[in-house]
């Protein structure tokens, strides 16, 4: 697990809190790893990556239940991660 110590102005403060709550998260740590999660798709559009990787990373979120995900062990998030 990492941990980060993190400074956030108010309004993301307000988003990530609105996203922890919506999806009834314990933490605030769980919503901004769904966040992440979520923005993973959009960011892995750009040309920079392989089509192979970004094809395993989609199709291994869309194996994953659309319950919570913990991406707290390094090789879990390989595994998401097709790496």
């Amino acid at each position: 697990m990492v941990k980060a110590n993190i400074t956030l102005d108010e309004s993301t403060n307000k988003i990530i809190n609105l996203v922890k709550t919506t999806e009834e998260f314990k933490d605030k740590s769980e919503a901004i790893n769904y966040i992440v999660l979520e923005y993973a798709e959009k960011i892995l559009n750009k040309e920079t990556f392989k089509e192979e990787f970004i094809q395993s990373v989609l199709a291994n979120k869309k194996s994953l239940p659309s319950e919570n995900v913990d991406i707290t062990s390094e090789a879990y998030r390989r595994e998401l991660l097709g790496l």
